[in-house]
C-alpha cells in the first residue's frame, strides 16, 4: 500500500520537477547572457530534445520514490525522496543546460546532514566526513583538469556525501566516474559529440547517488 502512495504523490511532485528543470536550466543560459555558441550545444540541448529530456527525467521520479517505500518506512522514505527528487533536479539542468543549481546542492546538504543528526539511526559524522571527503575530491579534480570537472560537480559532490555518508558516498562516486568515463567515450567514438565539446558529469554521479541510496541506504536512512 505505501509504494502505491508513493507513487501517486510522486505524479505532482513529477510535474512540479519538470517545471523547476525548465525554470533553473533557462535562468542558467540567461544568466550567462544567452545561447553559448554553436559548436558547443549537444544533441539533446536542441530543438524539441530539452523538453523531451525534462519530461523524463521528470517521470522517473514516481516510479523511485515507489522504490524508496519498499525500502524504508514512511518518514525515513519521505527524506529518501526528497534526495532522490533534489538528485534528478541536478540531472536534468546539467543535461540541458551544464548547470548544477546552488539552490539545490546547498540547502540539500544542510538538510542531509540536519536529518542525519535528527532522525533515528542517522550518521551525522559519517554524512560530514563524506560530504568533506567528497567535496575534496572532485575539488582536487576540477583543478587537475582545469575545469574538464566544474564547481557544480563539487558541490554535487559534498551533496552526495551528505547524503550517503561512508561507505556509500564513495560507492556512488566511484560508480558515477566509471559510468560517465564510459558513456563519454561511446559518445566521443561514435561521433555523438566531439572533441571541443564538454559532457555533462552530474547525471552520472546523480544517477548512482540514488541507486546506491535505494540499494544501500543514506546517512539519515540506514539499511
Amino acid at each position: 500500500m505505501l509504494p502505491a502512495i508513493f507513487f501517486l504523490a510522486g505524479l505532482p511532485v513529477a510535474f512540479l520537477l519538470d517545471r523547476a528543470i525548465e525554470e533553473l536550466s533557462d535562468a542558467s543560459w540567461s544568466a550567462n547572457g544567452g545561447l553559448p555558441d554553436e559548436d558547443s550545444v549537444l544533441p539533446w540541448q536542441r530543438g524539441a530534445w530539452p523538453a523531451r529530456v525534462r519530461h523524463g527525467v521528470a517521470l522517473l521520479a514516481p516510479a523511485l520514490m515507489a522504490v524508496a517505500a519498499t525500502r524504508f518506512d514512511a518518514p525515513q522514505a519521505v527524506a529518501v525522496s526528497v534526495l532522490v527528487v533534489g538528485l534528478l533536479a541536478c540531472t536534468g539542468t546539467d543535461l540541458i543546460r551544464f548547470r548544477v543549481p546552488n539552490v539545490i546542492t546547498y540547502p540539500g546538504t544542510a538538510l542531509a546532514l540536519v536529518a542525519a543528526l535528527v532522525m533515528p539511526g542517522g550518521d551525522p559524522v559519517a554524512g560530514l566526513a563524506a560530504a568533506l571527503f567528497g567535496g575534496g575530491a572532485f575539488f582536487v579534480m576540477a583543478v587537475i583538469t582545469r575545469g574538464g570537472i566544474g564547481l557544480g560537480d563539487v558541490k554535487l559532490a559534498g551533496l552526495i556525501g551528505a547524503g550517503l555518508g561512508l561507505p556509500g558516498a564513495y560507492q556512488a562516486l566511484v560508480l558515477g566516474v566509471m559510468a560517465g568515463g564510459l558513456v563519454i567515450f561511446v559518445l566521443f567514438v561514435g561521433r555523438v559529440v566531439t572533441r571541443r565539446q564538454g559532457v555533462p558529469y552530474a547525471p552520472f554521479l546523480a544517477l548512482a547517488a540514488i541507486a546506491v541510496a535505494l540499494l544501500n541506504g543514506t546517512s539519515f536512512a540506514p539499511l
